[in-house]
């Protein structure tokens, strides 16, 4: 059976308005009713865009970035890739900012339609999905980069955060290292978890048991990883050999709390990031890191959305997810465990 708006508004038992509304990210909508119409819209299987996208014959030439407001290094690389690859292929590009806000991230679906874009890559942190459905569901191709599409049916890319985890830990394993203290980042986020499951890996298949005191949260900025360190450093003293940080800016601020306490990096205590940000070559000493392949995953990205912009039969294949493999870079933050060690 087909369904209409008429349909998905008396079941959803509001008006063929209200409906329209969601569907298209008005404003004048509670969360809750909202939330209730999208719900309908996805038991019901309503897809209003079909014929439109069906008699499309135009194409703007633009494709859109959703991105969040801390354009660091990492979201920077990102760009310049998608940036590159659609140029290369006669497209423009605009790019929406965010703050982590979900109405902002809505804000993005009318910014969009208003420039008319073609499909939109999205890096998206927060759990509620409604701003991605609001594009699938008004018509725009969609990539989902670094996390996972949580039963969305999108294109995703993402590094193999799992497998840089995994990485990180063997290598301070390998170096004889068993006391490894691991600073988290946002515990929401589908990267921080999956670096941190590829750390509890890597310990039990070295047949080490993990002490729960050894994971500390951060949030990813360098002050979170100098207060992590700080804090722990003031509880239970220097009872760790290595430390591995979810990302470069948290190991750089963990290298600070040891320094201002004294202790030397690399000779009392190993530290290993992820990311291998711009300043990771320069900091002292020059740190040893996970690289994450950035503007490969933004040509990977773009690659996929044009596909799926200028090809019927690529809409009609099923979600696709791509995962960017990572690089270990050594430099000289992490040596082999000496028993030289100053306590």
């Amino acid at each position: 059976m087909k369904y209409t708006i008429k349909n998905v508004a008396k079941i959803a038992n509001v008006s063929i308005t209200t409906v329209s509304r969601v569907l298209n990210g008005e404003k004048g909508v509670s969360p809750k009713t909202r939330r209730r119409v999208l719900n309908v819209i996805e038991e019901l299987g309503y897809s209003p865009s079909a014929s439109a996208r069906t008699l499309k014959t135009s194409l703007s030439k633009t494709i859109g970035i959703a991105v969040p407001d801390t354009l660091g290094d990492f979201y920077g690389e990102v760009i310049n890739g998608i940036e590159s690859t659609a140029t290369e292929n006669g497209y423009n590009l605009i790019v929406s900012l965010n703050h982590h806000i979900i109405k902002e991230e809505l804000a993005a679906v009318n910014f969009f339609k208003a420039k008319k874009v073609d499909g939109a890559i999205l890096v998206t942190t927060l759990g509620d999905d409604d701003y991605v459905r609001f594009l699938i569901e008004n018509g725009f191709d969609i990539v989902l980069l670094d996390r996972d599409p949580h039963g969305l049916k999108v294109d995703t890319v993402k590094t193999d955060n799992f497998h840089g985890g995994y990485m990180a830990t063997e290598y301070l394993l390998n170096l004889g290292h068993s006391a490894i203290l691991f600073i988290q980042g946002l515990s929401y986020l589908d990267s921080s978890r999956e670096r941190f499951n590829g750390y509890k890996k890597a310990l039990k298949d070295k047949g080490i048991k993990r002490d729960d005191t050894f994971v500390l949260d951060g949030d990813f900025t360098t002050k979170s990883g100098y207060s992590a360190i700080k804090r722990y450093l003031k509880g239970h003293g220097l009872d760790f050999t290595a430390i591995f940080a979810a990302n470069d800016q948290m190991a750089i601020g963990a290298i600070k709390a040891l320094h201002d306490k004294g202790i030397s990096v690399p000779e009392d205590v190993s530290v290993i990031g992820f990311d291998d940000s711009y300043m990771a070559p320069y900091v002292i000493p020059p740190l040893t890191t996970i690289k994450q392949r950035r503007e490969e995953m933004g040509r990977v990205a773009t690659e996929l959305l044009l596909s799926r912009i200028n090809s019927r039969d690529e809409r009609k294949k099923t979600p696709r997810q791509v995962i960017v493999p990572v690089d270990l870079i050594e430099r000289e933050s992490a040596i082999p465990i000496s028993s030289k060690r100053r306590r």
